[in-house]
């Protein structure tokens, strides 16, 4: 006689072969489908396959918008040329370089720029402006090490004197105890320890750079 569990081991071993063989018929079922699907395919002409799948997607009123029905000349000849109006479309295009200002020498404009007045050989150095006609005055700022560097570009000439007669310009400006100031001499360049950026470029525009 079978005991309880031998007939339920028999039963759950039963039951998973039905379930195996039932997966194999179904492939071979499926496999079989797939070749006939094939071959009936193969018969198809190829045009009404073509037709049968523009067919079955919908145009989705694309053919109704005025680009489809656009139609385009089949020769440049049938287009016109013209330069007439070309003069209106370079007004549109920005300049290659900044154009030089038209203030006069020495003249201060109402948004606070100054036209430079002074020229090479009046100073034992020169100061030139950068590429926009401002002063060549920048700030770095370290937030890491709460620093803050002035850097004077574009210097031409004595450098040492330039750093000498800015540093009595800002001691007498700002009366610091110590003014810490590293000139570049290769690169033409004043780094003050600091934030002197309103104080140096009056210096200029007194100057006259």
């Amino acid at each position: 006689m079978m005991s309880v569990v031998g007939r339920a081991l028999f039963t759950l071993q039963r039951g998973v072969c039905m379930r195996d063989v039932t997966k194999v018929a179904t492939g071979v079922v499926g496999v079989k489908q797939k070749h006939e699907g094939l071959a009936r395919l193969s018969e198809t002409p190829k045009a009404l396959l073509h037709t049968t799948a523009a067919s079955s997607f919908p145009s989705f009123g694309t053919d109704r918008l005025p680009r489809a029905r656009h139609t385009i000349p089949e020769s440049y000849e049938q287009v016109e040329k013209s330069t007439a109006e070309w003069a209106y479309v370079e007004r549109l295009f920005p300049p290659k370089s900044i154009p030089k200002p038209i203030a006069k020498p020495g003249e201060v404009m109402p948004s606070g720029w100054a036209s430079p007045s002074a020229c090479p050989g009046d100073y034992s150095y020169f100061v030139h402006r950068s590429p926009s006609h401002l002063y060549p005055v920048y700030i770095q700022h370290t937030p890491m090490k709460c620093r803050y560097i002035t850097k004077l570009h574009h210097i031409e000439g004595d450098i040492f004197a330039l750093a000498e007669d800015l540093r009595a310009y800002l001691m007498a400006k700002r009366q610091p105890r110590l003014i810490n100031m590293r000139v570049h001499e290769p690169h033409q360049k004043i780094h003050i320890k600091g934030q002197y950026v309103a104080e140096i470029k009056e210096f200029l525009q007194e100057k006259g750079f």
